[in-house]
């Protein structure tokens, strides 16, 4: 993944290689760089290097490290932090728990799978 270098950064929060690839060659025609968070110190390095406007949440992913990056940012938010930046979260659509959750920590869309990738370049830009 590239280095996320711009205001209108993505970081994308998960484990699945496969899916980032997919979602830097969505952002790809809107110029978007992505780059890959799998751990809450890797989300946190990116974060403070880059503006950020886009965090794509994998709720497939290590359960531990998303709910850690949302608390945090909720956290951040709620003490006058920086601008509140778009989170979108994605799962499978019989994780109707994962999915609460990540409303409760302030995802503003939480999508199933198949809406989310029928929609990605919407999503990041990219048509």
């Amino acid at each position: 993944m590239s280095a996320a270098d711009g205001s209108n950064g993505i970081i994308l929060l998960g484990q699945n290689l496969l899916f980032a690839a997919r979602v830097e060659t969505a952002a790809a025609p809107g110029g978007r760089p992505v780059s890959q968070a799998r751990t809450l110190a890797e989300f946190q390095e990116l974060y403070a290097a880059a503006a950020i406007s886009l965090l794509l949440v994998d709720l497939e992913g290590d359960a531990a490290t998303w709910q850690s990056v949302l608390a945090e940012l909720q956290d951040q938010a709620a003490a006058g932090g920086p601008a509140q930046l778009q989170i979108i979260a994605f799962g499978p659509h019989e994780d109707t728990a994962a999915m609460e959750r990540a409303r409760e920590l302030g995802c503003a869309q939480v999508l199933n799978k198949g809406r989310f990738s029928a929609t990605l370049g919407q999503l990041v830009g990219g048509g």
